[in-house]
């Protein structure tokens, strides 16, 4: 089943909070602001979050899932905000977010390593809320 970003975000503040990281912040739905910020031992966190389909409420036209091409812009949409983060928040740790899903992992998997040399980590969140971070 397609995750929307809401069920990311959800999924990954139950595992930074497992993880002992205290959540400042979050945003759902169409609020605007980082998606989530986290604090634990004097670091911050910082992490965008995309999802595989649009939520029920969203304003948009409901499709089943993203397409390739909507699968790469919210990816080139976080990656920019997350630059613009780092530039106005340099001493901070940030994060971009998908779900564990095969048509996104066929569209953006290979970028991976490019944004881990960027300093961003990157999270895998599957369905069951099992995250593999990278």
């Amino acid at each position: 089943m397609k995750q929307t970003e809401d069920e990311i975000i959800l999924k990954l503040i139950d595992y930074l909070k497992r993880n002992g990281w205290l959540i400042e912040s979050y945003c759902l739905g169409s609020q605007r602001g980082n998606d989530i910020v986290a604090s634990k031992n004097k670091s911050t966190l910082i992490i965008e979050a995309k999802g595989a389909k649009a939520s029920d409420n969203a304003k948009t036209k409901k499709r089943e899932k993203f397409d390739s091409g909507q699968i790469k812009t919210h990816f080139g949409k976080a990656l920019i905000k997350i630059l613009d983060e780092k530039y106005k928040n340099p001493e901070a740790i940030f994060g971009i977010a998908h779900p564990d899903d095969k048509d996104i992992k066929k569209n953006i998997q290979h970028l991976i390593p490019f944004i881990q040399a960027l300093g961003i980590k990157h999270y895998w969140v599957s369905s069951n809320g099992n995250i593999i971070e990278e």
